[in-house]
């Protein structure tokens, strides 16, 4: 299958084929490029529109040609509604969470918060470890305007949330928490958080990535709603899906 690239000036760096990281009895092919030509809030919202996604100075997406399963999503952040278990997440976290916004900056309370939730979730291999180089190159280097909010429980850091912000849009890069902390629904407080941010500053959207059905960990987006799902080159109105997948 061919796949028109949508900013033809980027100059591609790698293509990566590797076991796909959502469905592990499939290949996966990421693709990612250096941007060229702007790297203002507008080229962030262009870049969002056509499914992009930023990883560290670069932006990239999948271009699998034997499965389409990875399907970008968003909010618009005026329609959205709340459900009542989001509103019992959010009522919680209001009452024991605070959030401060900052920029991304990596430090070694923030290298350990990463390690136990990518160990708790299986996402490293018993001798792996994401170390110090990687978090600056992949969360804290960028070409884009790029926030970070801190997650606290009285004075313990335990979730981060890293953004990149556009003129209208708003994207969710990457989340992590304090596994011992689960009972806060930490993810699911962190896109309710999200999206009151995006209301108070006049955003349009809400990006959260790419969403795959049959994938436990992404089914919670689709609680999120209404949404809406970019399917060949468009953007459509979804329904929110009844509580499926974890709530966290």
């Amino acid at each position: 299958m061919q796949h028109e690239l949508p900013f033809k000036s980027d100059l591609e760096v790698e293509r990566n084929c590797l076991t796909c990281p959502y469905l592990p009895d499939r290949e996966a092919r990421l693709v990612y490029w250096l941007p060229h030509g702007g790297t203002r809030a507008t080229d962030l919202d262009r870049r969002l529109e056509a499914g992009q996604r930023r990883h560290g100075p670069l932006v990239y997406e999948p271009q699998c040609d034997s499965c389409q399963e990875c399907i970008s999503l968003r909010i618009p952040v005026q329609d959205f509604q709340i459900s009542r278990s989001q509103r019992r997440v959010w009522l919680r976290g209001q009452k024991q969470v605070t959030a401060r916004l900052g920029l991304p900056t990596r430090d070694q309370a923030r290298l350990e918060l990463i390690n136990r939730h990518s160990g708790w979730r299986g996402w490293l291999g018993s001798d792996e470890s994401i170390t110090a180089e990687f978090y600056e190159q992949v969360f804290v280097c960028s070409l884009f305007h790029s926030l970070e909010i801190a997650y606290y429980v009285g004075t313990k850091l335990v979730g981060i949330a890293l953004c990149d912000r556009g003129e209208i849009g708003f994207s969710a890069v990457y989340t992590y928490y304090d596994p011992e902390f689960a009972a806060l629904s930490l993810g699911t407080y962190s896109v309710l958080f999200q999206l009151e941010y995006c209301r108070q500053v006049g955003l349009q959207y809400l990006y959260l990535g790419y969403y795959v059905a049959s994938c436990p960990s992404l089914k919670y987006k689709a609680n999120f709603g209404p949404h809406q799902r970019r399917l060949n080159g468009q953007w459509v109105d979804h329904n929110r899906t009844t509580e499926e997948g974890r709530d966290d």
